[in-house]
């Protein structure tokens, strides 16, 4: 009887370490393609070809006789008169990309920090001898929140430009050893070696970071009014524009960079007792700017993850009223940070 695999068999690694406090893992990767249309004719498939012979040309575009009728083929290989081919009667209609999302909770320090800019990195959700992962992938967001009586948790949004997939099938045989289909055609004996030799496996034996639970006592928040009101909740995202430059004759792109500044925008809900509001038009001729601190300790005052951001902006104030709640009001912070 088939399992299905539980979320204690499920392990996510970047370069080798396994992450603590993963609640959920998402990758994919679409296609986007386009039929080819002519005039006449509509859809070019296999019934558009009338004659009959084998022809490749140039531009490595093959057509092989199937039926009466010809097929436009890539790869074509001739195996003693027969040929085994991979139909392509689509174009793409954009570069081969995919995408991983991350949510954590911040039970550790936050290992992803590192990456934010131009670091590319592996990571791969493995279960057995199985996994399912990426390479060349570079982060385009990244966020920690928390409110009052929550666990801080953090989300990244990872962009994909190298490849993305999955392990090769396996099969059992007699010995318990276990096969796999090699990219030459031949079978290998998967061995741990083998399993981690593949571009998109990431796992590894790197120091497992250490778990540290943080509670609501042991967050300091320094900001605005944080001494004089309530903080009941922040978040601090940081997102970081991604060039990928493509040159023709190539599905990967030839490079990736960052489109300097990276911007972050730090978010604080309060509940308001002494606060002093600011006034729209003041930005025009003294902005508040200011430092601030988010500093995240564990139940024993340990420090999981600082979060300092220099001279942000305050940029948004909203206030808000009901009969049924506590006056509260939200603030908004920007800052930017230049590559040097």
């Amino acid at each position: 009887m088939k399992q299905a695999v539980l979320g204690y068999e499920q392990k996510f690694f970047i370069n080798g370490t396994q992450l603590s406090g993963v609640q959920s893992v998402n990758g994919s990767y679409a296609i986007s393609e386009k039929p080819i249309n002519v005039l006449g004719w509509g859809h070019v498939n296999a019934n558009f070809y009338e004659t009959a012979s084998y022809i490749t040309q140039a531009d490595g575009v093959s057509f092989i006789l199937d039926d009466g009728g010809f097929k436009m083929l890539q790869e074509a290989t001739c195996v003693e008169g027969d040929v085994q081919t991979t139909p392509s009667l689509m174009a793409l209609d954009g570069p081969l990309e995919g995408q991983f999302s991350v949510n954590s909770a911040l039970v550790s320090e936050d290992f992803f920090l590192q990456f934010t800019g131009d670091v590319p990195f592996t990571g791969s959700i493995n279960h057995g001898r199985k996994y399912f992962g990426f390479y060349n992938g570079y982060i385009t967001s990244h966020s920690v929140a928390c409110s009052v009586g929550e666990i801080p948790t953090t989300s990244t949004s990872i962009k994909v430009f190298g490849d993305i997939g999955g392990s090769p099938d396996y099969f059992q045989v007699q010995d318990s050893d276990a096969i796999f289909l090699q990219e030459d055609g031949s079978f290998g004996i998967a061995t741990e070696d083998s399993v981690s030799d593949q571009n998109y496996n990431a796992s590894g034996d790197n120091s497992f970071p250490t778990i540290k639970v943080p509670n609501q006592g042991s967050i300091i928040v320094e900001c605005a009014g944080a001494t004089t009101d309530r903080v009941t909740s922040f978040n601090h995202a940081i997102d970081v524009p991604i060039a990928p430059i493509y040159t023709v004759g190539s599905s990967v792109a030839a490079q990736v960079d960052v489109v300097w500044p990276i911007s972050t925008t730090t978010s604080f809900s309060l509940d308001i007792d002494k606060y002093n509001y600011n006034r729209l038009r003041a930005y025009l001729t003294s902005p508040t700017v200011q430092d601030i601190a988010i500093k995240i300790n564990d139940c024993f005052g340990s420090p999981i993850q600082n979060y300092i951001v220099k001279d942000a902006r305050l940029i948004s104030e909203q206030m808000d009223a009901t009969t049924e709640g506590r006056l509260t009001v939200n603030l908004e912070y920007k800052s930017y940070y230049n590559k040097r």
